[in-house]
């Protein structure tokens, strides 16, 4: 693949990984909130379920060495959503102390993480 870390097994691998971390962040989120159908929904259409899993997922995977995400995945998260990824967000140590109770992973990560 040109201009890419990863090989296509890498993508499908990232790739599942990031449905399993949508699908929990989005429980997460209607849990956390005690968000209806409809508050959900709208949610997900202000792209705060994108930037729940992604909190979730640099917590999980990417921080951890799981992954190496291509570049282009940050710009298009950065032009698509107007999310920003500060550095802090891969190399400090996040509280996740009350995590899916009182928080989520956007509350934990909103000082490295922006939308």
């Amino acid at each position: 693949m040109d201009g890419c870390c990863c090989d296509r097994d890498d993508l499908d691998k990232i790739s599942k990984g990031w449905s399993i971390a949508m699908f929990y962040s989005k429980e997460r989120l209607r849990r956390v909130y005690e968000l209806d159908d409809a508050q959900l929904g709208k949610a997900v259409e202000d792209g705060k379920l994108v930037l729940e899993t992604l909190c979730l997922f640099v917590h999980a995977c990417i921080k951890r060495g799981q992954y190496r995400l291509p570049s282009e995945f940050w710009r298009v998260l950065h032009v698509e959503y107007g999310i920003v990824v500060y550095p802090s967000a891969l190399t400090e140590d996040i509280d996740v102390q009350g995590l899916g109770v009182d928080i989520t992973f956007t509350d934990a990560y909103s000082k490295h993480i922006g939308m």
